[in-house]
């Protein structure tokens, strides 16, 4: 039996309110307290191995969880969404979604593909209890896969229920046992 345990990022710092995208936001103090919390519960939970997004706020979370004692590996497969919008400051999304196609970036199934190619890697492994530290889209888009949901496009990305997309600093359990793959529920600290 293996355990993969989904965290999605800790809150950063965003005085300017724009779409942080791959920039190198630092986690805010609330934050900070946050992935202390997911250190805690993590703290007996004998996880072998954290695969997270070199991106800082998951770079942070990742390592504050860790505490020194596990081994973090950073992989671009699971990094936030590629967008032309990135340090934009107005969270229009009319605006993003119109512009979108002609500006570039990854579309659902661009990130989906690359998170799948990470997953079918990373579920072979020898560990037994993994932490994947991502981002909401990706982790989204993996939990969907699993799931067997239909692929949302780029405009249902942002309308996708609660109960299925992680807020930050929650926790989704992926437990493979023989050919079964059972999906917790989101976990909120």
């Amino acid at each position: 039996m293996k355990t993969f345990y989904l965290v999605r990022h800790a809150q950063y710092a965003n005085p300017l309110n724009i779409l942080a995208g791959r920039l190198p936001v630092e986690l805010s103090e609330a934050g900070i307290k946050e992935a202390k919390k997911l250190a805690i519960f993590f703290e007996d939970k004998k996880i072998d191995k954290i695969y997270a997004s070199p991106v800082l706020r998951c770079k942070q979370t990742s390592e504050i969880i860790s505490s020194k004692k596990t081994p973090v590996e950073y992989d671009l497969r699971i990094a936030e969404t590629l967008s032309a919008f990135q340090g934009y400051w107005k969270m229009d999304w009319d605006y993003f979604f119109t512009h979108a196609e002609e500006l570039g970036g990854e579309s659902p199934l661009d990130i989906s593909n690359r998170v799948s190619n990470f997953w079918n890697e990373v579920k072979n492994t020898s560990h037994d209890n993994i932490i994947i530290c991502s981002h909401g889209d990706p982790l989204y888009l993996l939990y969907a896969k699993l799931a067997g949901i239909p692929l949302p496009t780029i405009r249902e990305i942002y309308k996708i229920p609660e109960d299925q997309y992680q807020p930050k600093a929650s926790i989704r359990t992926i437990t493979l046992k023989n050919n079964d793959t059972l999906i917790g529920p989101i976990i909120n600290l």
